[in-house]
Formats: C-alpha cells, sequence, structure tokens
C-alpha cells in the first residue's frame, strides 16, 4: 500500500493537481500507514518551531516592504523588479517560486523561507502557526494591510508569483475567481 500511496503522489504532483505541501504531506501519511515513520498522525503533528519569536510587536515600519534580489541585498536600483523576495515589517519573507500553496498563493514565511512555520496569507492577514491551526494573536492589523497593498512593487511581486504557479501547477484551483484581482485597502 505505501508504494501504491507515493506513486499516487508522485503522479498527482508531476501531473500538478496538488502541490508540494500536499505531496509531502501524502508521502508522510503513506509512511506513517506503513509504519516506517515515528510517532502519531503527521496531518495533526505540532509545528517544528514555536511561535515564540514572533509574539514580538512588529516594527520598523518605516521600512515596510523590502525587495530583495538573488545576492540577498535591498534593491535600490533601477531594477527592483527582478526581485527573488520580498520582506514585509522586518519579520515576513515572500518568496518567489515557492511551490507551497498553503495558506496562499503567495504567502510569506516567519524570517525565513526555510521555516515550514509560521506563514502569513497577505490577503487575509491571517498567521498559521500549523496547517488549519491559526495564531488570532498574530493577525495583521488594518494599518499593515493597506501598507503592503498600497505597494505597487508588492502587487507586481504577487502577480509574477501567481502567473508562475497557474503555469507550473496547472489544474490548481484558487480560491478566488480572479486571482490576479487583488484586494484593495
Amino acid at each position: 500500500m505505501e508504494n501504491t500511496l507515493i506513486t499516487l503522489a508522485e503522479f498527482h504532483y508531476e501531473l500538478g493537481f496538488i502541490g508540494q505541501d500536499k505531496y509531502q504531506e501524502r508521502i508522510n501519511v503513506a509512511l506513517w500507514l506503513s509504519g516506517k515513520l515515528d510517532g502519531g498522525d503527521p496531518r495533526l503533528e505540532p509545528p517544528e518551531e514555536e511561535m515564540n519569536d514572533s509574539r514580538e510587536e512588529f516594527e520598523s515600519e518605516n521600512e515596510a516592504v523590502v525587495l530583495k534580489n538573488a545576492s540577498g541585498k535591498s534593491s535600490t536600483g533601477r531594477n527592483e523588479d527582478d526581485g527573488l523576495e520580498f520582506l514585509f515589517l522586518n519579520k515576513w519573507v515572500f518568496t518567489k517560486a515557492d511551490p507551497d500553496s498553503y495558506p496562499s498563493v503567495p504567502h510569506g514565511h516567519y524570517k525565513s523561507q526555510n521555516k515550514p512555520w509560521p506563514k502569513l496569507n497577505p490577503y487575509t492577514g491571517r498567521v498559521f502557526s500549523s496547517k488549519h491551526q491559526e495564531e488570532t494573536s498574530q493577525r495583521l492589523s488594518k494599518k499593515q494591510m493597506k501598507m503592503i497593498w498600497n505597494d505597487e512593487k508588492f502587487k507586481n511581486f504577487c502577480r509574477e508569483m501567481i502567473v508562475w504557479y497557474q503555469e507550473q501547477f496547472t489544474y490548481y484551483k484558487f480560491q478566488v475567481r480572479r486571482p490576479l484581482r487583488f484586494p484593495r485597502w
């Protein structure tokens, strides 16, 4: 059964039916069902890293959104549109070509794109400490939502990410009818 589940997960991922987060979840469940993965149900595991660091207050709002290039340096020249990631409020990292679709496309990772949790949904301002576990105390304020969605560079970044995601995962269903239509704040 393990091989069948893994093969189906690989097949669905290659066809673009599922994203990387769902693919990894299916692999972990297959290994868990076969007894090769220690612990309980991997879908219910607590997050690997706690949100203790994220309980700090947001600071440095004068540089709310920073576009970074491939070398990790902030863009200040004319070629600012070629950035690979955005840093919002010096805490939330939005990365281009992130195959993970949870909780949204795009979404922010706390302080590093290598940290699986917590994640920020920029459309709603909700922060998730693990899958389907919202950290309500960390939700973005109305002021912060206005700050991020009034930034044209961030909107361009989101457009590029959405177009890339639509090309890579053609069968992914966005939660809205027009994913390139952004919220107005």
